[in-house]
Formats: structure tokens, C-alpha cells, sequence
């Protein structure tokens, strides 16, 4: 007898996933609620974002890109729990669990990249000569660079994956998204260890010394820290336990689903920890603690340029590094009360 499989496949492409995916097929019961309320929050996400993205630019005059890609994040999100529903409604539509894997797939390293752009600025701040120098200054372009050629890659072994039942081709999509589970737990979990190598760093006498060049409008760079690893964690585990799923044997898709492919732990390792994230930055308004002036460019361009005291135009120059090798300078103290002692010798003459 044939199965519901293969009579799927008789009808030409695309052909049903041969073996079981992290969250499986989605049903009416639990599916549509709960990703009709995840639906509602990424909505509330994108609207957040993009509001702030806005109020900065038009009445602050500040370009804070990280609410705009938070947002298109939140886009990816929303599009892809619409589609769930869908598919839980047309459970024999191929094409919307095509579409939906896709769009799950499409907005993953978004936050993973907007972390790393966070560490970046903190290790520019702790350490500015080290931070603005090339091979540090060249190397996350570079990484970006790769996670978006690696989603393309993705997506285009989705739709091969879908299309293309032979044995060669489903060990060809395995394998590349065997890579993108990896480079995307890479990604995710690269700002802890890199926050935990700046500060022990900064521990070394002579780098010790160097001036900090806090940026933002509030928060030391010790807070900054402790805010970038509150998301890198949980963001890490979600990665890192989809990398693991994927390496484990292929299930067909016939056997009974296990507890790590369960709706339970899709949603948990996915969209729970993505909103919460995303909640969690729009609520302590993430902009005000990583925001820096447009066009920051070399060691302590952080702090030329204008910290905000309130609303805008109440700026004031931020101290420039040379102001703060003078205050922090004993011999340039002393010469310049030497300096002063002569004035007064010359005025008593």
C-alpha cells in the first residue's frame, strides 16, 4: 500500500520533507494559538523598533541602524507564524512548509550580527588603539558577509531539498545546513567569549591605564557588558541546540517524532527566546546605551562626539581624549603648575 508520502511525491514537485525537522508539522491544536500570539508580539516588536528607529532620526537626529534591523528581524518573524498557521490549515500544501522553513531560516543571524557589532564597539572603547586598527576593524564586515551568502546558501537548499528527492541532492542540503547551524552558533556565542578576552585584558597594568571611550547616552561600559551578554546567552542556547538536533541521525518521517524535534522545543528555542530579545532591548531602550556619533571613525571618535543631557539640543562636547590624558596625566599636571608658578614669578616682577 501506498503511503500518504509517496502519494504526495507521485504528484510531481515539490515532494514532502523525507525526515523530521525540529517543531514537524504544525496542527490546528496547539499551532495557530500559540503562533497567533507570537504573531502579536513580534508585531508589537516591529512596531517598537521602527519607532524608535524614527523618533531618533527625526527629532534627535541620531541614526541608531540596529532598531531598523531589529524590525526587518521582526518582519521575518511575522511572516513566518503567518505561515505556520497557514500551513497548519493546509497540512498537504508542500509549498507553505517550504515557505515556512524559509523564513524561519531568512532572519536567524540578525540578532547574532547586531551582538556582534555591540562587542565590537565595547572592545573599541576599552581598547581604542586595538579596536580601530585594521585586522580588528576588517574582520566582522567580513563575518556578515558570510552569514548572508551562508542564508542564500540555505534558502537554496531548501528549495532543492524540497524539489530534489534523489539520495545525492538530500546529502548535499544536509550538508550545508549542517554549515549554517555551525557558523550561526558561532555567530551567536563569539561575543562572550570576546567581552570575557576585552576585560581580562584591561586587567594588564600597562593596558590598565588606557582611557575608556565610553559611548552611548548612559550606561558604564561594565553595564554595556552585562546587557550584551544577557541576550548573547540565550541566543547561544537557541543556536546552538538547533546545531545539535541537526547533527543528530536523520529521522524518517514516518517513525514517531522525539521529544527534541517536539512543537515544545521549537517554539522554546526559536521564537521564545527571539521575543524575548527583542522585548527586552526595545524595553530598556537598547539605542541609549549603544548609540554612537555618525561617522566615528579611529581610537576615541567615541567620545568627540556629543553626549545627549536630555532631550535634543541640550548636547555638550564630550571630553577628547586629549582632555582626558590631561586629567589623567600626573606629569602633565606638573608641568602645567610649573608653568603657572612662572606666570606668577613674572607678575611679581
Amino acid at each position: 500500500m501506498a503511503t500518504a508520502g509517496q502519494g504526495l511525491a507521485a504528484q510531481g514537485p515539490p515532494y514532502p520533507p523525507q525526515h523530521q525537522g525540529l517543531g514537524g508539522r504544525p496542527t490546528i491544536l496547539p499551532d495557530v494559538p500559540i503562533s497567533a500570539v507570537f504573531l502579536a508580539l513580534f508585531t508589537l516588536g516591529a512596531v517598537g523598533h521602527m519607532g524608535l528607529f524614527q523618533i531618533n532620526m527625526r527629532k534627535r537626529h541620531k541614526k541608531f541602524a540596529f532598531n531598523a534591523a531589529t524590525f526587518g528581524f521582526c518582519l521575518t518573524r511575522i511572516v513566518a507564524t503567518s505561515l505556520r498557521i497557514a500551513w497548519a490549515y493546509h497540512p498537504t500544501n508542500i509549498s507553505l512548509a517550504m515557505a515556512a522553513q524559509i523564513f524561519v531560516y531568512a532572519g536567524v543571524p540578525i540578532l547574532f550580527i547586531t551582538n556582534l557589532f555591540f562587542i565590537e564597539r565595547i572592545v573599541r572603547a576599552q581598547h581604542p588603539r586595538f579596536g580601530w586598527s585594521k585586522p580588528f576593524s576588517i574582520w566582522l564586515p567580513i563575518f556578515v558577509g558570510i552569514q548572508i551568502i551562508t542564508i542564500f546558501a540555505l534558502i537554496t537548499a531548501v528549495v532543492v531539498q524540497f524539489y530534489k528527492p534523489d539520495e545525492l541532492s538530500q546529502r548535499w542540503t544536509r550538508g550545508v545546513q549542517l554549515y549554517g547551524a555551525t557558523l550561526f552558533g558561532l555567530a551567536a556565542i563569539l561575543p562572550i567569549p570576546m567581552a570575557l578576552v576585552s576585560w581580562v585584558a584591561k586587567t594588564h597594568p600597562e593596558l590598565k591605564e588606557v582611557p575608556t571611550d565610553n559611548f552611548g547616552e548612559k550606561g558604564s561600559i561594565l553595564t554595556k557588558t552585562l546587557l550584551l551578554l544577557v541576550t548573547a546567552v540565550p541566543l547561544s542556547l537557541g543556536a546552538w541546540y538547533r546545531a545539535t538536533t541537526s547533527y543528530l541521525d536523520p529521522l524518517p518521517s514516518a517513525n514517531p517524532t522525539p521529544w527534541y524535534f517536539s512543537k515544545a522545543a521549537f517554539y522554546t528555542f526559536n521564537f521564545t527566546i527571539e521575543i524575548l530579545v527583542v522585548l527586552f532591548w526595545l524595553g530598556i531602550r537598547i539605542d541609549r546605551f549603544f548609540i554612537v556619533p555618525d561617522g566615528c571613525k579611529g581610537p576615541y571618535s567615541y567620545g568627540n562626539g556629543t553626549v545627549f543631557a536630555g532631550e535634543y539640543g541640550n548636547e555638550k562636547p564630550a571630553l577628547t581624549y586629549d582632555s582626558r590624558r590631561n586629567l589623567n596625566s600626573d606629569s602633565q599636571s606638573r608641568r602645567d603648575q610649573g608653568l603657572f608658578s612662572m606666570l606668577l614669578m613674572l607678575h611679581d616682577t
